[in-house]
């Protein structure tokens, strides 16, 4: 009985030590404000054949021009963050202050901490939509939470055929004394339609498998910069 008492507290004190050593070795709470862009990426150009090698051409191709209408890498400071704070709570909990605080479970995965919201959300979409839906979880390196997709009736006539759950997720790391928030942009045409996103995320180059004949992809990621609150 004592072998096995001791044997469950040792667990115990293993699993405790796992969960506590999901986040960084900092003094906590360690707060950011989000300030300035950073570890801005070269647009890169994919087709199905492969990639584009030709930077002038990618640099001067309306799709870029398009995609780099949804943010402004030269601007003093990243639109609709000013204010925005980061906090890491403990290494196992943060939040994020932009007028309205979300509270996030923290887990390191590589050299990134990937923040996922407690909070739920329900979302959908359409058979139409379905493509581009799988385009944005093949190009992100920490893949989206897309969960419990349920179909709906067609005679709900909603203009969606899919339902699913989701929490909002951030990807982050550390730079020294700054806290890095991994963004990537992205825009996709085809001969008939086209879509532009920035998404919190980093680049999964696997996900171009996912083009068809005749689409065109441009990618670009970045970072905006928090620094800490002093």
């Amino acid at each position: 009985m004592k072998t096995r008492f001791a044997l469950l507290l040792s667990l115990i004190f293993l699993s405790a030590c796992t969960k506590d050593s999901e986040g960084p070795d900092l003094d906590y709470p360690a707060s950011f404000h989000l300030k300035r862009f950073d570890q801005v990426q070269p647009v890169r150009m994919f087709t199905r054949s492969g990639e584009v090698k030709d930077a002038a051409f990618v640099k001067g191709h309306a799709l870029t021009q398009r995609m780099q209408t949804l943010y402004d890498l030269g601007a003093t400071e990243p639109e609709g963050e000013p204010g925005t704070k980061i906090t890491l709570l403990s290494r196992s909990e943060a939040e994020r202050d932009n007028g309205r605080v979300t509270r996030y479970d923290v887990q390191k995965q590589g050299d990134a901490l990937v923040l996922t919201s407690q909070q739920e959300h329900s979302s959908g979409y359409s058979r139409n939509e379905e493509f581009y839906l799988n385009l944005m979880i093949g190009l992100s390196k920490y893949k989206p939470l897309i969960y419990d997709k349920q179909p709906l009736p067609p005679a709900l006539n909603t203009g969606m055929d899919y339902t699913y759950k989701t929490k909002e997720q951030l990807a982050v790391s550390l730079k020294g004394q700054e806290l890095l928030v991994h963004r990537l942009a992205y825009a996709h045409q085809t001969q008939y339609s086209g879509r532009s996103m920035v998404i919190n995320n980093q680049f999964d180059p696997t996900g171009i498998s996912l083009l068809r004949e005749g689409d065109t992809l441009v990618v670009q990621e970045f970072a905006i910069v928090g620094v800490p609150v002093q």
